[in-house]
């Protein structure tokens, strides 16, 4: 099933992307906002994510792609700020995953900005 192996690809990639945060001095202490990017060419999915994330107190932006002449895409980029666990993070992965798959949206990945040493 193509769903579980999009996920496990996320999961496999935030593995990997942990370790690489543990080298730039993150650990379970510190306070991270990690910022998670969608991708929809529907307008109605897209609302129904924004909905979903707001009733989650999760802020998110939201910009529209003009494709071509005729084709619009929504870029939504929603930010999680807390002390994070590889445990944690891999949870709300799953958690905005599966939301995002039940509206129509695509989960694209995440990211974070790492803190000075």
């Amino acid at each position: 099933m193509k769903n579980n192996s999009d996920l496990q690809g996320h999961i496999d990639r935030n593995n990997s992307m942990w370790k690489i945060w543990e080298e730039h001095g993150v650990n379970e202490e510190t306070e991270l906002i990690v910022n998670f990017h969608f991708s929809s060419p529907n307008r109605n999915s897209t609302e129904s994510l924004c909905k979903e994330l707001l009733d989650k107190n999760i802020r998110f932006s939201l910009n529209e792609r003009k494709k071509f002449i005729f084709f619009r895409t929504w870029e939504i980029s929603a930010d999680v700020e807390k002390k994070w666990s590889l445990y944690e993070l891999q949870e709300m992965t799953k958690v905005l995953f599966s939301l995002s798959k039940n509206v129509g949206v695509t989960l694209e990945g995440l990211g974070a900005k790492m803190p000075k040493k």
